[in-house]
């Protein structure tokens, strides 16, 4: 006798229970973080709790890869689109009931990156954050003050010019390979980490991106992946800046969400190394926020510091914008740029990307305390 099959009626028949789980999980992930906004208890628990346990786990999942897993997927995604397509078609052709399962199946998957987003780092932006939880009083620093913390900035890193080699006509050279930079930025959080509490204390690695010159047109030099747990690089971008970019996005691996937050982090954790290209990279690229910063507001006081500085920093600075004329002004940077203000914007950092200059007033602060 032909065995008929036993096929599923009801509910289950249009939505797998894997699907309603993984449903269900979205729904608890999205009363957290509405919760969270309105909880700064809530927001630390789960962001010191599920969030710290999962950015280790998907950091250590992805280290033994020397490459970026999330470029690798950005790659393949026509394949992986084209396959849902295929696979869509497919089970349309079957049945509603055969569609409507792989339909739903498909959305709880989104979901579930939804939730993971949520678990790993969503929540933080909404929490006490690191500035709070080192006790440094954030406020609105003059002209002056600026000008005076990037006078020091300025000495600190000429102080190190003799120790850093300038290949005649471009910036300076960072002297060993990219994987060897990650491992003693690693080695500098293993010291900021025992100074300061809220930055996970974890080993990770960071990632060059392979299309970094064609990535240099968005004008990023670094990204966090939450979902691979992955501190992603552009290696495109002169040595001082990838050098800072690496310490930032491994800031964001360890639960620092706010930018301005992660470029202060970056900032500590290169100026602590032990090794002086890490600290004159720490020291220049926060020379360069300043530096922004004043233009913006003194054209007189631009003028004055960038005329005191030594040749070498001087050099520095015009290579760098010598080679980014080329990527300055294109469509490409004007999309990436309103994405990635949008999304500053909706997670708690109504300034949008400006936030990122904001850390000039932290590191102001930080050095008046301490010096």
């Amino acid at each position: 006798m032909k065995k008929i099959k036993n096929e599923k009626k009801g509910f289950f028949a249009f939505i797998p229970l894997w699907a309603l789980i993984l449903f269900g999980l979205g729904g608890i992930a999205f009363a957290i973080e509405l919760i969270s906004k309105r909880s700064v208890a809530l927001s630390d628990f789960i962001t010191n709790t599920t969030g710290k346990f999962f950015r280790a786990l998907l950091s250590y999942s992805t280290y033994i890869f020397p490459f970026s897993v999330a470029e690798m997927l950005l790659w393949f995604s026509p394949v992986l689109v084209g396959i849902i397509i295929f696979l869509a078609v497919k089970y349309a052709s079957r049945s509603w009931k055969a569609f409507s399962r792989f339909v739903s199946g498909f959305l709880a998957l989104c979901v579930t990156v939804y939730s993971l987003f949520i678990f790993t780092m969503g929540t933080a932006y909404y929490g006490t954050g690191f500035i709070g939880k080192m006790g440094l009083e954030r406020k609105t620093i003059s002209e002056e003050e600026l000008y005076e913390t990037a006078v020091v900035i300025a000495q600190r890193a000429a102080e190190l010019k003799d120790e850093i080699m300038y290949p005649e006509g471009t910036y300076s050279s960072m002297p060993y390979t990219f994987f060897e930079m990650s491992k003693k930025i690693n080695e500098a959080y293993d010291v900021v980490c025992e100074k300061f509490d809220g930055i996970d204390d974890i080993e990770t690695r960071v990632k060059p991106v392979i299309l970094s010159p064609l990535w240099t047109y968005t004008h990023i030099s670094g990204v966090y992946s939450f979902f691979t747990g992955e501190a992603n690089v552009n290696t495109n971008y002169p040595d001082f800046v990838m050098a800072s970019s690496a310490a930032h996005e491994m800031a964001h691996q360890r639960g620092i969400v706010t930018e301005d937050e992660a470029n202060f982090v970056a900032f500590l954790v290169c100026t602590e190394s032990d090794d002086p290209y890490l600290r004159y990279a720490g020291y220049m690229d926060m020379l360069n926020t300043f530096m922004m910063e004043i233009a913006a507001s003194s054209s007189e006081l631009y003028s004055k510091l960038y005329s005191s500085m030594p040749s070498e920093l001087q050099g520095e600075f015009a290579s760098y914008s010598a080679f980014f004329d080329k990527y300055r002004e294109n469509v490409a940077a004007d999309v990436s740029d309103a994405v990635n203000n949008t999304y500053i914007e909706n997670h708690n950092q109504p300034a949008g990307v400006k936030t990122y200059g904001l850390v000039v007033e932290l590191v102001a602060a930080y050095m008046a305390q301490t010096d």
